[in-house]
C-alpha cells in the first residue's frame, strides 16, 4: 500500500509544480518584456523664447526613462548634443549624466555655449541618449540694445602689492541705464551665486569654490528660472531707470593668502534680469542673464 500512496503524492507534488509554474510564467513575462521595452527619453528645452546677443546663454539638457520606472544602468551613458550653428557648422558635444542624485529616476541640467563665440541668428538643437534623439529644437539669438544699457561689473578696491593679511574689497556694481524698470535676484537667493578662482604661480596651484553662501541672502523658494512670479516671492532687487545698485564682499571672507607670491584672483556670476513687466517689448527675451566677471592680480609678501 506504500508504493500506491507514494506514486499519488508524487503526482500531487509535480501537479502543483507544474500548475505553480503556470501562474507565474505570466507575470514573469510581463516583468522580462518591460524590461526590455525600458528606454532613455532625451529632454531638451529652452528657457525662454528668445535670447539676446552678449547673455549667458543657457537652455536644459536632461533623460527620463521610457516605458519603466527606473532607467537601466546599461542605458545610463553619456548623451551628445548636435549644435548647428547660424552659419551652417555643425559641433558635437558630450553630455555627462550626474555623479550623484536618484539618476536612474532621470534628471536634467543646464548648458550653454560657454567655449564659443555666439553670434546672432538661429542654433538648431538635438540631443540624443542610448540611441534616442529629440525633435531639432530652435534657439533664436537676436542683436538688442537693452543688454548694453545694463552695466554690472565686479570692481577690486585693491590690487598690486600687498601682505598676507591686507583686506581686498569687491564690490559689484549694477546700473539700470535704460527706460525700463529692472530686477534681479540677490546674491545667495534661488542659487544664484558669487564665484571666485585664485591662481598662484609659484609654487602652482588653483582653486575654484563659491564665495560663502551664508554670507549671502537665503531663500527657501526654489526655482530653475527667474520669472517676474519667482521675482514676488525671492529677495530680489528693483532698480528704477537711472538707478544703482552696490554690493562689496571682501576676499578674506572666502579665501587668504596663506603664503607669499604671485596670485591671479577671479570674481565672477551671473544677473538674471527681468526688463519691464511680463506683457512688455521685452518679455519674449527674460530673463536676460548678464554675466559679471572682473580678475586681479597681487604680488603678496608676509605680513611680517
Amino acid at each position: 500500500m506504500a508504493e500506491p500512496r507514494l506514486f499519488a503524492r508524487l503526482i500531487v507534488v509535480l501537479f502543483l509544480i507544474l500548475f505553480g509554474t503556470f501562474l507565474l510564467t505570466p507575470s514573469r513575462c510581463r516583468a522580462r518584456s518591460q524590461e526590455i521595452g525600458a528606454g532613455v527619453e532625451p529632454i531638451l528645452r529652452l528657457e525662454k523664447p528668445k535670447y539676446v546677443l552678449g547673455e549667458a546663454i543657457r537652455f536644459w539638457v536632461g533623460a527620463e526613462p521610457r516605458n519603466s520606472p527606473v532607467i537601466p544602468q546599461t542605458l545610463r551613458k553619456s548623451c551628445s548634443l548636435a549644435i548647428t550653428r547660424p552659419d551652417g557648422t555643425t559641433e558635437t558635444q558630450p553630455v555627462g549624466w550626474p555623479i550623484d542624485g536618484m539618476i536612474d529616476r532621470g534628471w536634467s541640467g543646464g548648458w550653454g555655449f560657454p567655449d564659443e563665440k555666439v553670434e546672432a541668428g538661429s542654433y538648431l538643437l538635438v540631443l540624443e541618449c542610448a540611441g534616442e534623439k529629440t525633435k531639432p529644437l530652435t534657439l533664436s539669438v537676436e542683436k538688442n540694445d537693452i543688454i548694453d544699457q545694463i552695466k554690472a561689473e565686479f570692481h577690486f578696491e585693491r590690487s598690486g602689492f600687498v601682505t598676507m593679511g591686507t583686506p581686498v574689497p569687491v564690490t559689484l556694481t549694477v546700473q539700470n541705464n535704460s527706460p525700463q524698470m529692472i530686477r534681479f535676484p540677490q546674491r545667495g537667493a534661488m542659487g544664484e551665486g558669487v564665484s571666485l578662482k585664485v591662481l598662484r604661480d609659484n609654487p602652482g596651484f588653483r582653486s575654484d569654490f563659491f564665495y560663502p553662501w551664508e554670507k549671502l541672502s537665503n531663500s527657501p523658494f526654489s526655482a530653475d528660472t527667474y520669472t517676474w512670479k519667482v521675482a514676488t516671492v525671492i529677495p530680489s532687487i528693483v532698480l528704477k531707470p537711472g538707478e544703482h545698485f552696490e554690493q562689496q564682499f571682501l576676499l578674506a571672507e572666502a579665501y587668504s593668502f596663506d603664503q607669499p607670491g604671485k596670485y591671479e584672483v577671479t570674481f565672477a556670476t551671473v544677473l538674471p534680469v527681468l526688463v519691464g513687466n511680463e506683457s512688455g517689448p521685452f518679455s519674449e527675451l527674460c530673463p536676460i542673464r548678464l554675466p559679471v566677471v572682473d580678475k586681479e592680480k597681487f604680488t603678496v609678501s608676509d605680513a611680517r
